[in-house]
């Protein structure tokens, strides 16, 4: 637990270890935390005092593991990830397990992996939307593109942004979800580039990002740019087709363990970038196969 002021304490997880992210409380007049997957001591400090509001950056259940052991707060999400949080078959539909895995296990196998399990949201989370919670304002800020209702939380009297899975991660932005689009993920990035915040609070690794805010983020952004440039040379060296270009591993490189999930995401993010492609008019598609224009 580390302290950002009198009110705001960051509940840090370290790494990366799966349900668990960092969560940031603040403790008012009106007792709030932002996403609620801590790790065990901290949940223990949680539930000495009951929480009034849960915000949740967005509906990837690593970020809402813990909200069934606060059944009196009022749960926030933005409208675009309710159903990934509250429904099996969406959030499996949306991670590209049931339409692209074509191993009749891989469901049950997934949902035992990632530990998934849903959640109750009571209110609706809108762009700009301000929160006063006594000395703590903060401003909602929507940045879709690591899920469709992915959001950020900026908290203009401190001068920081808790950015949520905007981790700054050296592997880059993930976009694993069937209704991502790498517009918004860009656009997203340039938005936080443009506030120009004195600091970011990430939702998972080093947490508090204090030096070279602005360059990290553009770096952080270019891995987008990387990738798009690998998956059009894969295209024109002949590799046409959706699984042709997954064996490439331009996203991850090498599949991670359990490799039959991770190479969905793998999947899935090409997808994403081969729509965006589209989009643009730079290939298109015939056949199941893509072609550059």
């Amino acid at each position: 637990m580390i302290k950002v002021n009198q009110h705001i304490k960051l509940l840090d997880y370290p790494g990366y270890q799966h349900p668990h992210c960092n969560c940031l409380l603040i403790e008012d007049d009106i007792r709030c935390i932002i996403d609620s997957s801590c790790g065990a001591d901290d949940l223990a400090y949680l539930k000495q005092r009951p929480l009034d509001i849960i915000l949740h950056t967005h509906g990837h259940h690593d970020h809402y593991f813990n909200n069934h052991y606060f059944p009196g707060s009022s749960i926030y999400m933005h409208q675009a990830d309710h159903a990934i949080a509250q429904s099996t078959s969406s959030y499996l539909h949306f991670f590209g397990i049931e339409p692209l895995g074509k191993n009749p296990q891989l469901s049950s196998m997934f949902l035992k992996a990632t530990q998934y399990l849903t959640t109750e949201i009571h209110a609706t989370i809108e762009d700009r939307q301000s929160l006063d919670l006594g000395a703590t304002r903060l401003d909602m800020l929507h940045l879709p593109g690591h899920s469709a209702g992915h959001c950020g939380f900026f908290f203009p009297d401190q001068g920081f942004i808790y950015t949520g899975d905007i981790d700054l991660s050296a592997f880059g932005p993930w976009y694993g979800n069937l209704n991502c689009t790498i517009q918004d993920f860009l656009g997203s990035l340039d938005r936080l580039i443009a506030l120009k915040p004195d600091y970011i609070i990430t939702g998972h690794g080093e947490g508090i990002v204090r030096e070279e805010v602005i360059p990290r983020l553009k770096k952080y952004r270019d891995v987008i740019y990387s990738r798009e440039q690998r998956i059009l040379d894969l295209i024109k060296s002949g590799n046409h087709t959706l699984e042709e270009i997954a064996t490439k591993c331009p996203i991850y490189r090498k599949i991670p363990k359990p490799q039959a999930i991770y190479y969905i995401y793998e999947q899935v993010m090409i997808l994403v970038h081969l729509w965006h492609l589209e989009e643009q008019g730079i290939i298109f598609q015939e056949d199941q196969a893509y072609y550059l224009r």
